[in-house]
């Protein structure tokens, strides 16, 4: 019987990664090992967790009579993930729109950083920017006649480079 009952309650916490919450499920579990008389450090060997996190869990149950995790405290995002979609569509579907076309677009405004922030989330970087070098013909010809002059005398060219 111990056996099946730690089987299953490293099942609950199976895919759990490191510094994760615990499933309400898993919490309802905790609350009723430690209910049936088990100890708190006991269940804490069987979940992987520590003796303090079941105590955490078993004082929320007794004090809010809930699983749910509690509301976080912080400053609310800026951008709803409406607008975060929003912004990342405009900036896929036309990548040199403008900075103040972005923060104009919404109805509020908003800052730079917020839409970098939005970027990172994307794993985007930046946009490309409105203005670049032209490259004429000429100077194409050039850097591509310089490239196939030092392609003969690589090393020579890393050693001066270097």
């Amino acid at each position: 019987m111990k056996g099946k009952l730690a089987e299953f309650c490293a099942s609950l916490v199976a895919n759990r990664q490191k510094n994760e919450e615990l499933s309400p499920i898993a919490r309802a579990s905790i609350c009723t090992l430690v209910a049936a008389g088990q100890s708190e450090r006991s269940v804490a060997d069987l979940f992987h967790v520590w003796p303090s996190a079941v105590h955490r869990v078993v004082e929320h149950w007794k004090k809010n009579h809930t699983f749910d995790s509690q509301t976080r405290n912080g400053r609310p995002e800026a951008l709803t993930r409406r607008e975060k979609r929003y912004i990342i569509c405009m900036v896929k579907k036309n990548q040199r729109i403008a900075q103040k076309a972005l923060i104009n677009v919404l109805d509020r405004w908003i800052s730079l950083l917020t839409i970098k922030r939005c970027f990172r989330a994307y794993n985007m970087r930046k946009w490309k920017a409105m203005k670049r070098i032209p490259l004429t013909k000429e100077v194409a010809k050039d850097r591509y006649d310089f490239a196939c002059d030092w392609l003969e005398n690589i090393n020579e060219f890393l050693r001066v480079c270097s």
